[in-house]
């Protein structure tokens, strides 16, 4: 139960106990005066009733600066009111200031709520129970947990709902043992009611087993989560994660991809992260199609990251005349010598040769080429298999210069020399 249910929970006990003024009315209009009460604790006068029946219609009706004031009136004749009475006012004061989302007035007036003496144990409860939950609002860990544990020593039966609370606060504090602890604790009472765990605390017990590193009681978990909440993906993702943690990346791959056939995975960084994924396992057209279905339906952007990942996709896949158009555009995009680069390479691989000597000399031309001497050289080879003889040669002498590459450089001048030679013999015949 959330705060807000159980602020709401209070103000129907305050209503109730409103039901014995309404009793003590109706015998006054009989004429028939009501005994006065052994105890002035457990009844709510006609007078002071009045009083808070209009804090009350003020309150229902959202007006909550005038429920104040006829709670402040009230409240000026605090002397006259005995102890259940002004138990009531607090109570109404919390729930007022709950309203109002002013925590530490809650608080406050629930710790007034609990100093009053012949307290009824069903106020006492559901006003310490209101005073976790809103410690726990407020991120005061340690009091949420030292009020439940408070509340759970006067309850005669506790709710599942209770001790997941109290799973809550120790795992914020990181207090993980105590937490799972907890949080069986409050499956068990779930299983023994006959109601099935809630969602959020099997979340919570995954992630206590995360943080702890126990990967294997996590997946089990999330199995859980997965069948029981199929159509969630984000289950099914952190299901493959964990599989990635504990080294069974088929296991991560077989989930993510059922996940993606099943729709349930449709944000662009998910997508893009299962794509890397087939490419890791060695499953590259599967990337191609997931990239080149995002792109079309816009599920993925045409951005230069993107674009280079589908053209990885397409390479891995040897789809090279696919490929093509994809660095054209990349390497027009971002103007960066590199793409022109992977564009020269992918019309090498088609056996267009010209193209591919055009991709490189725009290489040397472009911004950040960092390794001139290696362009010239494929500019070079692109150009001998064009037989472009002597415009090859000019690029292997110049890819020369570079001592990483001065002997294949050199290799492949003495084979252009030997080529030329051979066909002006060829044609001097």
């Amino acid at each position: 139960m959330n705060v807000k249910n159980l602020i709401l929970c209070g103000t129907l006990s305050v209503l109730l106990a409103f039901g014995v003024i309404v009793a003590d009315a109706k015998e006054k209009s009989k004429g028939k005066p009501a005994p006065p009460p052994s105890k002035q604790t457990g009844v709510i006068r006609a007078e002071t009733y009045k009083k808070m029946e209009v804090a009350q219609k003020a309150f229902e009706a959202k007006d909550y600066k005038g429920a104040l004031s006829s709670l402040d009136g009230l409240r000026a004749g605090e002397a006259k009111l005995n102890d259940y009475e002004r138990a009531t006012l607090y109570n109404l004061y919390a729930a007022t200031w709950y309203a109002l989302d002013n925590t530490p007035k809650a608080l406050e007036s629930y710790a007034l709520v609990l100093k009053q003496p012949n307290l009824p144990e069903g106020l006492r409860d559901s006003s310490l129970y209101a005073m976790a939950q809103l410690h726990f609002i407020a991120e005061d860990y340690p009091k949420a947990i030292q009020t439940v544990n408070q509340w759970l020593v006067v309850v005669a039966e506790p709710s599942p709902d209770a001790y997941a609370l109290l799973a809550q606060a120790y795992y914020q504090t990181q207090k993980y043992p105590e937490a799972e602890k907890a949080l069986t604790t409050s499956m068990k009472i779930s299983r023994e009611r006959g109601v099935v765990p809630k969602e959020a605390a099997l979340a919570l017990l995954r992630a206590i087993y995360y943080e702890r590193k126990e990967y294997a009681k996590a997946a089990k978990v999330l199995e859980i989560l997965v069948a029981s909440h199929p159509d969630k993906g984000s289950y099914w993702q952190q299901l493959a994660g964990m599989r990635g943690l504990m080294d069974q990346q088929r296991q991560q791959l077989a989930l993510m991809h059922a996940a993606y056939r099943n729709r349930l995975i449709t944000a662009e960084t998910d997508l893009l992260n299962l794509a890397r994924l087939y490419m890791v396992q060695e499953v590259p057209y599967a990337a191609v199609r997931l990239m080149a279905g995002g792109m079309k339906n816009k599920s993925i952007k045409a951005s230069p990251e993107n674009l280079q990942l589908f053209a990885q996709a397409l390479a891995l896949s040897q789809e090279y005349r696919q490929q093509i158009p994809v660095l054209k555009t990349l390497a027009e995009m971002t103007g960066e010598a590199k793409h022109y680069i992977y564009l020269g390479q992918a019309y090498n691989e088609t056996g267009d040769w010209k193209s591919a000597a055009g991709a490189f000399r725009t290489a040397l031309k472009a911004k950040g080429l960092d390794k001139p001497a290696d362009a010239h050289m494929q500019l070079g080879t692109a150009l001998f298999n064009d037989k472009q003889f002597a415009e090859a040669r000019t690029q292997f002498v110049a890819a020369a210069q570079s001592p990483a590459l001065a002997d294949a450089a050199g290799n492949w001048i003495k084979f252009v020399d030997q080529e030329i030679a051979r066909r002006e013999a060829v044609r001097a015949m």
